[in-house]
C-alpha cells in the first residue's frame, strides 16, 4: 500500500488532509467527554509519517497544530489562545513534529533495507548461479580453468561481501576475497594462515553459539545463514551476515562456501531504532504513571513501579534529602522485588555516615545521573555495597523547586551491572518527570498546608470574616459600564431599587464562628441567608460604597457602617474588603468585621470630656504645633480654635516662656516622660498661675508622636495661698519675738558673760600698763580676750536680730549640725533656770539642705522650749533633752529632739499640729502648727512619737541635695 500510495503525490497529500479530518471529527465527537481525545491527531501525524513520507507529514504536522488550537484548547472554537495554554500547546507542536520526521525517516529506512536485501539476495543467487556455472566449466574444460579462475577472483573480490572457503573438518579459511581486509582489516594471509582466526576473531558473547551454530549446520550438510560479530583489527565490533553453503564430497562435508556481507550499518540502525522505541515506549509507560491518577503519592509510587519494571532492576527508590552536611536522611518511597527487600523501611531516618555523604557530594556535583559499580568511573563503596547487599547502582539528584534535593536511584543486587548510555539517558528523563512531580507534590503540600492554615485562621480568629460571592454584583456594574453609565454614585442614589437588587444578589458563602458570636445567631446557616438580616437603614450607605469601589477597580475597600444582631441590636463596625485583581473572579470575597461599638462609646465619651473640661486642654505635635485645643483653652487665649490649630506654641504663649518652660518640657514628653510643672505665664487675661501636665501619646508605636497637655488656672487659689504664706511668715514673726521674749534672761546672760569678760580684761590691761615696767606680752593676750568677746556678743546680737527680722524667707545650703549649734548659746540660760540637762548627738558628715536658716532656728528653739516646759513639773528623774542629727536615709536628713517631760496624750495627738491647739494653760497653740508649715515648705515633714519609756520626741526630715 505504501508504495502504491507513493506513487502519487495528490494521495500522499489527500491521506494527510483525511487522517486529520478523521481525528478531529473523532475528537470533536468524544471533547465533551475527554479532552485528551485530541491525542489522536498525534495519531494521525503518526500515520501519515508512515504512508505518505515527510513532506504530506509536515503538512498534516501544521493541520494538527491548527486544529488543537481551535478546536482544543480554551477558548474553543478559537484561534485565541490563553498564556496558561500556551506550554500545552507547544509540547503537542514539538511531539507532533517528531512524529512526523520520525515515522517518515522509519518508513524511508525500511525501504531502503528491504531493497538492499533484495538486491543482494539477487545478486547472491546470480553470484552462486555463476559459480555454479564456472565450477562445471572448470570440470568440463580445463584449459579454461585459469582464466575462469580469475574471472572468479574478479568477479569475488568486486562483491560487496567476503567471499571464502574454508576446510569442513578445520574451518581453517584456503581462500578469502580482498574484502576481507577491507572490512576487517586484517590482511588475507593471516585468514589463511591461522588455523582458527574465525573463532579467534568472533565476539566473545558471540564465540560459543556461532561455533556451535556452525559445527550444527556442518554436521546437517545443509545451506545456513547466520549473522553474528567480529572484532575488526582496529578493536571495532562488524556485524556480518553469513552465507555457508556446504560442499559434499560423496556423502561427506569436503569444503565450505560462504559470503559475509558487512551487515553493521544496517544493524547500528536497528538498535537505535529499538533504542529510540525503547526510550519513548518506557517514557509512555512513565507518562501514563504520571497521569493515571491525581493522588501525587501514588502517583509517584506508580512511577517507581514503572522504573523498576523498565529497567528490569531490583530495587527503585527515592531519598530525602540530598545533603552531605544532614545529619539524617529518610527513605521517602521504595519498590523492590520480593527476592531484594530492602534494608530500611519506608520512612525511617538513617543517619548519615561518611560513605554516604561522599556519595551524596558525588551525585550533588553531577549535572546528570552517576552511575557506580562495574564499567563507571565511581566505583561502589565497599561498606555500604555489603550493608546494602547491592552491586550496581545509578542516581541522580533532583531539585524540586520550593524544597530540597531528593536523590533517586536504581540498584542492582543479583549481578553487577553496566548501565548503557541509553539508560542513562531514559534514567535521566525520568529523573527530570520525577523532579517535576516532586515540584507538584512540593506545591500541593504547601498548598494543603496554606488552606488549613487559612481555615484555622479564618475559623480561629476573634474577628468576624465573611466570605461572600459578588460575581453578580461585579457583573451588573459592568453591564452599567456597557450601557454608558460612567459614576456609579450618582446612578446609586437615583436608582435606590439597583441598590436593593444588588444587595440582594451577594451570596454569603461562608462565615466563622466569630461572626455567629456577634450576630448572636444559633449557627452559620442563619448568617448564610442574606445580608439583608444583618443591614439595617445606615448600612446602605456602605453598601453603595463598596459598589463604587469595585466600579473604580480598587482591590480593597475599608469603611464604617452600623449592623444589626439577629435580635436586632445595633453595632457599629468597622469593615474591610479585600477585592479579587481583575481578571480573577469575585466569588471569593473576604469581609472583615470589627466591633467598634464600645470603641465609638469610648469616643464620643473622650471627646466630651476632652471640648467640656474646665481645664485647658490641647495636643502639641513634635513640630511643636498645636493639632487640638478645647473650649477652655479657647476662652484663655480668647482666639477660635480654628487660628489656634496649626500654630507653633511660642507663636501663641510667647518666645521667652517657650524657650524657658514650654520647649524644655515638651521635649522631656516626647522622650517618653510625663512631666509637671506650675508657674506665672502671661495670658491675653494678664499674668495667670498655672499647673501644666505633658502627657506622651503613642498611636501607633513606640513613638511618642504627640504630647497631651492638661493646664489647670490656678491663679486665685496661688494669691490666696501667697497671702496665706504672708500671715504664715507674719505670725511665724510674732511667735519669733514671742519667744524672744521668753528668752530674755537667757539672751541677758548670753550678752553679759562677753561684757563682762571684756570689762574685767580692759581693767587688766589698764593696771598691767600703769607699772613702772608694762607687761606688754599680758596686756597683748587680755586684749585679745576682749576682741574674742566682742565678737562673742556681737554673734548673739547678730542672731537675735535675725529672729527679730520680719526678711523674706531665703533660702542656701546649709550644714543642719550648724543650725543645731546657732540654737544653743541662746537657750543655755533657760536650760540652767530650768535645770534641765542638753546633749548633742550630732551625725559627723551631713549632706547640706536648702533652706532659711532663720527659720530652721525658730522650728529648733519650739520643740526646745515645748520640750523644757514637757518637764517643769519633773521631780522624779533628771531633766533631760537630746537633740539629734541623723545621716540621710535615701535623700533626707533626720533632726529629732528628746525630752523626759509627761509625755504625749494618746487622744490628743492627732490635734497636736492643728492651729490654736495647746496643752498649756497659757499657750496660743501656733507654735507646732507654724513650726510644721516651714518644715513642709522646705520639702519636709513634721512629726511627733511617744518615746518607750518617758516624754516624747518631735523629729523633722528635710530633703538633702545630691
Amino acid at each position: 500500500m505504501q508504495r502504491h500510495v507513493a506513487k502519487y503525490a495528490l494521495v500522499r497529500y489527500g491521506v494527510a488532509v483525511l487522517s486529520i479530518t478523521i481525528s478531529v471529527v473523532l475528537a470533536l465527537w468524544l471533547r465533551p467527554i475527554v479532552l485528551v481525545a485530541a491525542q489522536l491527531l498525534l495519531v494521525a501525524v503518526l500515520i501519515t509519517g508512515w504512508v505518505s513520507d515527510l513532506r504530506p507529514a509536515l503538512v498534516a504536522w501544521i493541520l494538527a497544530t491548527l486544529a488543537l488550537g481551535y478546536f482544543f484548547t480554551p477558548p474553543f472554537d478559537s484561534l485565541k489562545i490563553e498564556v496558561a495554554e500556551l506550554p500545552r500547546l507547544m509540547i503537542f507542536t514539538v511531539l507532533a513534529g517528531l512524529l512526523a520526521t520520525m515515522s517518515a525517516a522509519r518508513r524511508r529506512a525500511a525501504d531502503s533495507l528491504k531493497t538492499a536485501r533484495d538486491e543482494l539476495e539477487a545478486r547472491v543467487g546470480e553470484r552462486t548461479a555463476e559459480l555454479e556455472r564456472s565450477n562445471e566449466r572448470l570440470h568440463v574444460a580445463v584449459a579454461e580453468a585459469v582464466a575462469a579462475q580469475q574471472r572468479f577472483r574478479d568477479l569475488v573480490n568486486s562483491a560487496q561481501g567476503i567471499v571464502w572457503e574454508a576446510d569442513a573438518a578445520t574451518c581453517q579459511f584456503s581462500f578469502v576475497s580482498d574484502q576481507a581486509e577491507r572490512i576487517l582489516g586484517y590482511p588475507t594471509a593471516r585468514w589463511l594462515s591461522e588455523p582458527t582466526f574465525w573463532k579467534d576473531h568472533l565476539h566473545p558473547d558471540d564465540r560459543e553459539w556461532a561455533a556451535s551454530f556452525f559445527e550444527q549446520a556442518i554436521t546437517k550438510k545443509r545451506e545456513h545463514d547466520f549473522e553474528y560479530r567480529m572484532i575488526a583489527a582496529d578493536g571495532s565490533v562488524v556485524w556480518l551476515r553469513d552465507l555457508v553453503t556446504v560442499v559434499l564430497e560423496g556423502d561427506h562435508p569436503a569444503r565450505l562456501r560462504g559470503v559475509m556481507v558487512d551487515i553493521t550499518g544496517r544493524k547500528r540502525a536497528e538498535q537505535e531504532r529499538q533504542a529510540r522505541r525503547w526510550f519513548v515506549e518506557s517514557m509512555d509507560r512513565v507518562n501514563r504513571a504520571i497521569q493515571g491518577t491525581s493522588d501525587l503519592e501514588q502517583m509517584m509510587s506508580d512511577v517507581l513501579d514503572a522504573a523498576l519494571s523498565i529497567f528490569d532492576c531490583d530495587r527503585a527508590w527515592l531519598v530525602y534529602p540530598c545533603d552531605p552536611e544532614a545529619p539524617s536522611h529518610v527513605l521517602k518511597m521504595q519498590r523492590t522485588r520480593p527476592e531484594f527487600p530492602g534494608l530500611f523501611g519506608v520512612g525511617v531516618e538513617v543517619p548519615v555516615d561518611a560513605e554516604t555523604a561522599s556519595v551524596l557530594r558525588t551525585v550533588r556535583a553531577s549535572s546528570g545521573p552517576v552511575p557506580f559499580g562495574p564499567g563507571s568511573h565511581h566505583s561502589l563503596p565497599a561498606m555500604m555495597a555489603k550493608r546494602l547487599g547491592i552491586q550496581s547502582r545509578i542516581v541522580m539528584a533532583l531539585y524540586p523547586k520550593g524544597d530540597q534535593p531528593y536523590m533517586f536511584g536504581l540498584s542492582q543486587c543479583s549481578s553487577p551491572r553496566v548501565w548503557t548510555p541509553a539508560e542513562e539517558r531514559l534514567f535521566e528523563e525520568i529523573g527530570r518527570r520525577l523532579t517535576d512531580a516532586l515540584t507538584g507534590l512540593s506545591i500541593f503540600r504547601s498548598l494543603r498546608e496554606s488552606e488549613r492554615r487559612y481555615r484555622y485562621i479564618f475559623e480561629s480568629t476573634g474577628v468576624s470574616i465573611w466570605e461572600e460571592d459578588f460575581s453578580r454584583v461585579k457583573a451588573a456594574i459592568d453591564e452599567l459600564e456597557a450601557q454608558g453609565v460612567r459614576d456609579a454614585r450618582d446612578y446609586c442614589a437615583a436608582h435606590p431599587e439597583f441598590v436593593e437588587q444588588a444587595i440582594t444578589m451577594v451570596k454569603v458563602v461562608d462565615v466563622n464562628d466569630a461572626s455567629v458570636r456577634l450576630f448572636a445567631a444559633e449557627s452559620k446557616d442563619e448568617l448564610l441567608v442574606s445580608l439583608h438580616n444583618v443591614f439595617v437603614p445606615e448600612s446602605r450607605e456602605a453598601f453603595v460604597e463598596q459598589m463604587i469601589a469595585i466600579a473604580e477597580g480598587r482591590t480593597s475597600f475599608e469603611g464604617e457602617s452600623v449592623l444589626q444582631t439577629l435580635k436586632g441590636q445595633r453595632v457599629t463596625v468597622l469593615f474591610t474588603i479585600t477585592f479579587p485583581r481583575p481578571p480573577a473572579a469575585f466569588d471569593r470575597v473576604l469581609v472583615t468585621i470589627t466591633d467598634i461599638t464600645e470603641r465609638k462609646r469610648a469616643e464620643y465619651l473622650t471627646g466630651h470630656v476632652f471640648e467640656t473640661s474646665p481645664d485647658g486642654i490641647y495636643i502639641v505635635g513634635r513640630d511643636y504645633r498645636y493639632q487640638r485645643v478645647n473650649a477652655a483653652f479657647e476662652r484663655r487665649w480668647r482666639m477660635p480654635a480654628e487660628r489656634i490649630v496649626g500654630m507653633r506654641v511660642d507663636e501663641l504663649s510667647g518666645a521667652e516662656p517657650f524657650k524657658e518652660t514650654y520647649k524644655p518640657n515638651l521635649d522631656r514628653c516626647f522622650a517618653g516622660e510625663e512631666v509637671s510643672f506650675v508657674g506665672w505665664f502671661p495670658t491675653p487675661a494678664g499674668w495667670q498661675y498655672l499647673a501644666a501636665t505633658y502627657s506622651p501619646l503613642r498611636p501607633d508605636s513606640e513613638r511618642v508622636e504627640a504630647a497631651l497637655a492638661i493646664t489647670r488656672d490656678l491663679t486665685d487659689h496661688a494669691r490666696a495661698s501667697e497671702a496665706l504664706q504672708q500671715a504664715q511668715a507674719e505670725l511665724a514673726h510674732v511667735t519669733r519675738v514671742t519667744t524672744l521674749g521668753e528668752l530674755t534672761a537667757s539672751i541677758a546672760h548670753e550678752i553679759n558673760q562677753p561684757l563682762a569678760a571684756i570689762v574685767a580684761d580692759a581693767n587688766a590691761s589698764l593696771n598691767w600698763l600703769a607699772t613702772t615696767t608694762p607687761d606688754l606680752d599680758r596686756v597683748r593676750e587680755a586684749l585679745d580676750g576682749i576682741v574674742k568677746d566682742g565678737h562673742r556678743a556681737a554673734d548673739v546680737i547678730h542672731r537675735i536680730r535675725q529672729l527679730m527680722s520680719k526678711n523674706e524667707p531665703q533660702r542656701a545650703r546649709l550644714d543642719v549640725n550648724d543650725v543645731i549649734r546657732d540654737v544653743v548659746p541662746l537657750v543655755r540660760s533657760e536650760m540652767l533656770s530650768h535645770r534641765v540637762s542638753l546633749q548633742l548627738d550630732l551625725a559627723p558628715v551631713f549632706l547640706p539642705v536648702l533652706g532659711d536658716r532663720v527659720q530652721l532656728q525658730q522650728v529648733l528653739i519650739n520643740l526646745v522650749m515645748n520640750g523644757m516646759e514637757a518637764m517643769a513639773g519633773i521631780e522624779d528623774r533628771p531633766r533631760e533633752l537630746m537633740i539629734r542629727s541623723r545621716p540621710p536615709e535615701g535623700d533626707q536628713v533626720l533632726v529629732a529632739v528628746e525630752d523626759a517631760g509627761v509625755g504625749i496624750d494618746p487622744d490628743t495627738v492627732t490635734q497636736l499640729f492643728n492651729a490654736f491647739f495647746t496643752t498649756k494653760p497659757d499657750g496660743m497653740g501656733m507654735g507646732l502648727s507654724i513650726s510644721r508649715s516651714i518644715i513642709e515648705g522646705h520639702g519636709g515633714r513634721l512629726w511627733a512619737t511617744p518615746n518607750t519609756t518617758h516624754g516624747a520626741t518631735f523629729a523633722f526630715a528635710l530633703p538633702t541635695l545630691r
